[in-house]
């Protein structure tokens, strides 16, 4: 269950997306929020703490929290851990399933995952589309005894499935990104040519306390991908 900052978060955080505060760039005072949400001023200023860090807004002594001037539309957002789905939204995103299969853990993985060489895992790929375009291929790996997955559960928002579904909840992520040249099987499935380049994101989720829920491969479309990193001096 989350935390009742969290809740006021997430609200405030997709009205922000969603253009409520398009017009003023500047968020409700504390005590809106307090009556608006029926929270204490402690939870409502937690709240605008994390928008703050997480680079949406900035304080301006004696007159309130405004809006940073940034396009997100489209765009991944780095400081977020809820998934393309979230991310890009209103942008429609689908998948399509290409691999899935029960593979054991050699002593790499092992090492990677934080499981035992021989541990069962789960791998799959899968075809992530924006609008009906290929935007990136994934490839995941996740322990088959912590995280039972049907392929129909991949159709739709890993993430949601995670958490709403199995009750893991990932709290951190560990990229590395790249850029890479696409083989031809890459290229095919993502409508470019071999050699052509992609951006691929290496990634460690992990829930709260360090553990590894999966490991992921993400590879996007050079020309469909967008990244929102937004940073604050504190």
């Amino acid at each position: 269950m989350n935390p009742k900052f969290r809740e006021i978060f997430e609200k405030i955080e997709n009205d922000i997306r969603n253009g409520v505060y398009d017009k003023t760039r500047k968020l409700h005072s504390e005590e809106e929020y307090v009556a608006m949400y029926d929270v204490s001023r402690v939870t409502v200023r937690h709240a605008i703490d994390q928008l703050i860090r997480r680079g949406y807004c900035y304080p301006v002594q004696g007159k309130g929290v405004y809006l940073r001037r940034n396009s997100m539309i489209g765009a991944i957002n780095l400081e977020n851990v809820r998934g393309l789905s979230t991310d890009i939204a209103p942008i429609k995103v689908t998948s399509k399933v290409i691999l899935f299969q029960s593979i054991v853990a050699d002593s790499n993985l092992a090492e990677r995952m934080g499981v035992k060489v021989g541990a069962p895992l789960l791998y799959f790929e899968r075809v992530r589309y924006a609008d009906g375009l290929p935007l990136s291929i994934e490839k995941i790996h996740v322990d088959a005894v912590r995280i039972p997955v049907i392929p129909e559960a991949l159709r739709n928002s890993f993430f949601d499935y995670i958490q709403n579904e199995i009750g893991i909840q990932i709290n951190f992520i560990d990229y590395v990104i790249q850029a890479v040249k696409l083989d031809a099987h890459e290229a095919e499935i993502l409508g470019l040519s071999a050699g052509d380049p992609g951006l691929s994101f290496d990634s460690l989720n992990m829930d709260r306390k360090g553990a590894i829920v999966l490991l992921a491969k993400e590879i996007y479309h050079y020309q469909r991908m967008r990244a929102l990193k937004m940073a604050s001096y504190l």
